[in-house]
């Protein structure tokens, strides 16, 4: 029977997961399973906001909905996040295996550190004479980065040579920390160390850039090592001299592991791969491969890469200026279903966007408000592209996360799935299927990234629309959204040949509620009216603050008797107020309206509909204070 398994990993270790996964798929070829990579770009260099929001990915996956899930523990990059998620896979009884990280009662595979990195350090030892280096490890409480300070410790005190806790430091995994690291190096006073070891790839190529913006090279003048044996640390020069952590086998003996449990076996089980040296040119040698031959490749596709990125560069610029001017989400998912329907060339024939429409819907609410209020449960698809082809009406919940799947034995999918959020509120994810463009050339973090501001721009745009179309006091439409919403209602309506009421309220004794019991009764007189209106007319109606304290409703589909219903309601609600308010003075408005006919008067405009509604408000307003003046004479 067909499994589903569900990875979590994260994109920052790009290599390190492309060589898991192709031991995943073998196995998955074999077994017949699909695979759910949930994958985050959480960062220990980011801002916390930004890390919740990538690592909320994670708490999509349901793992009852799973046969079985591989967690990628070690490079997550969230003290205490995936054994969290392991947690969550073992209490619901599903199989998990940690890759990396040993867990109490949980199924493990792990890399042994210490041989490779015991290699390399004896290496740079015994072969290149290497006395005093410095080491940059990751973050302080990283279980890596203690394992591989450790090794090279040992390694130094076994051959009798000193190494202090002034000998090491931490570059946080990234470029930007490494590269003041090795500034403080540069100017400790302490000299130039013989090497510097890096607990990781990226770090040894930002040590090795920034030591050239100071005039040092490496390995000239100083050697650089790194650890993973990435891609980018194999064609940079110079070509790194790194650790391979066998990531292929880790993820074959990870689904082993798996699918002995989801067979019955229950004990924990723990097994180990080991590291092994690879030899570069960062360390003065010639190194284990042909780096050269490699170069030479990198640079012949050059072209085909550079001409690659202004095309998507392009697709991208053309997207946002379509995006810039969607006036809601209807206009965004036509929008961006014929953008994908026409460029889909770096997003591969399998791709889907799923959102929370009601964080386009509701624009002026904030995205904190909004998840304080539950609103962000919902989930729609945006964008279905399946096989090439633009398709909708899919269902997606929280079980039914990518629209239209099924599981057809014999064929393998692998899944993408990452998250989309602002800060640390997430309205949506992206799946891709199997391996595009984006995915084999690395480039999904700038690619998310640009999707995200370009949707964040759009809904940005829309909130200011809304605002400048608002009273600010009452939250109804100003005279200015009259052109954009009030005029393009009637014309559908006289193109449909349906009535549309035209409704002008006024309110009574204005001036004399400011005059005589201030300002602030006035805005509550006026904000008692609104509640009135909003209370008793359609959600397809409009209603606008006109002037000061006159209003005008807009509303299709009413004919007389529902005008006339709707003027009743509106006067019945401020009655009922004004019983319950014990207020010294009474709130009432005059209300005049007219019901179109565009049979029979096609020519009339809008404008005329509302002089002839504003004219019977002011004869009803006219009579209502002759009748008080005769009263005010009879006294």
């Amino acid at each position: 029977m067909k499994k589903k398994i569900a990875v979590c990993a994260n994109g920052w270790s790009y290599d390190l997961l492309l060589d898991a996964l192709e031991g995943i798929k073998e196995y998955a070829a074999r077994e017949d399973f699909d695979i759910f990579v949930f994958l985050s770009f959480a960062s220990y260099s980011e801002h916390i906001t930004l890390m919740r929001g990538e690592l909320n990915i994670y708490e999509l996956m349901d793992p009852e909905d799973y046969d079985g899930i591989i967690v990628f523990s070690a490079v997550i990059n969230s003290e205490g996040f995936a054994e969290k998620l392991c947690r969550r896979a073992k209490d619901a009884g599903v199989p998990v295996v940690s890759i990396g990280v040993e867990m109490e009662g949980i199924n493990s595979v792990c890399v042994s550190n210490d041989e490779g990195m015991r290699e390399l350090v004896d290496h740079l030892i015994e072969v290149h004479g290497v006395k005093k280096a410095f080491f940059i490890g990751g973050t302080a409480d990283h279980v890596d980065s203690i394992a591989r300070l450790r090794v090279t410790r040992e390694a130094f005190e076994a051959h009798g040579l000193e190494f202090t806790d002034d000998d090491y430091g931490y570059g946080k995994w990234s470029n930007r920390y490494t590269a003041e690291l090795v500034d403080r190096i540069l100017d400790s006073g302490r000299g130039l160390p013989d090497a510097i070891i890096c607990a990781n790839d990226i770090m040894a190529m930002a040590a090795c850039t920034e030591l050239e913006a100071r005039g040092v090279l490496a390995p000239q003048d100083i050697i650089v090592t790194g650890f993973d044996n990435s891609r980018e640390g194999k064609s940079f020069y110079p070509a790194l001299s790194s650790v391979d952590q066998n990531y292929r086998e880790i993820a074959s003996r990870a689904c082993d592991v798996l699918l002995r449990e989801i067979r019955g076996e229950k004990k924990v089980i723990r097994e180990t791969v080991k590291s092994s040296f690879s030899c570069g040119e960062s360390c003065r040698c010639k190194g284990d491969e042909d780096y050269e031959a490699a170069r030479i490749l990198y640079c012949r596709h050059s072209f085909m890469r550079t001409s690659d990125a202004r095309l998507l560069e392009q697709n991208e610029r053309t997207m946002r200026q379509w995006l810039t001017d969607m006036p809601n989400y209807s206009a965004l998912k036509e929008t961006l279903c014929e953008h994908y329907r026409q460029n889909h060339q770096f997003e591969g024939d399998g791709f889907y966007i799923c959102v929370n429409e009601e964080y386009f819907a509701d624009v002026m609410i904030s995205e904190e408000d909004m998840w304080k209020k539950g609103k962000a449960a919902g989930i729609t698809e945006l964008v279905s592209l399946k096989n090439g082809e633009i398709m909708s009406g899919y269902e997606v919940n929280a079980h039914k996360i990518i629209p239209g799947y099924t599981k057809t034995d014999g064929e393998q999918h692998v899944y993408f799935i990452l998250p989309m959020h602002y800060f640390e509120h997430n309205y949506g994810y992206v799946v891709f299927t199997d391996y595009p463009y984006l995915i084999n050339e690395n480039t999904l973090y700038p690619y998310m990234e640009k999707l995200q501001q370009s949707i964040r721009l759009m809904r940005t745009n829309l909130r200011l629309k809304a605002l400048y179309d608002r009273d600010a006091m009452t939250g109804l439409y100003n005279r200015f959204a009259y052109e954009n919403k009030a005029l393009p209602l009637y014309e559908e309506s006289l193109a449909e040949k349906t009535h549309v009421m035209v409704m002008f309220v006024d309110i009574n004794y204005m001036k004399r509620i400011n005059d005589m019991y201030g300002h602030l009764h006035g805005d509550n007189a006026i904000r008692s009216v609104v509640s009135a209106i909003n209370a008793n007319i359609s959600e397809e109606a409009i209603a606008v603050r006109f002037g000061g304290d006159e209003f005008l409703i807009i509303a299709p589909g009413c004919d007389s008797d529902k005008a006339a219903r709707t003027k009743e309601s509106i006067l019945g609600f401020l009655q009922k107020e004004n019983e319950e308010n014990g207020l010294p003075y009474d709130i009432s408005v005059s209300i005049g309206y007219v019901v179109t006919e565009p049979a029979s008067r096609p020519e009339a405009t809008l404008q005329d509909y509302i002089r002839e509604a504003d004219n019977e408000m002011y004869e009803i307003k006219k009579e209502m204070h002759m009748k008080m003046d005769r009263r005010k004479n009879r006294d």
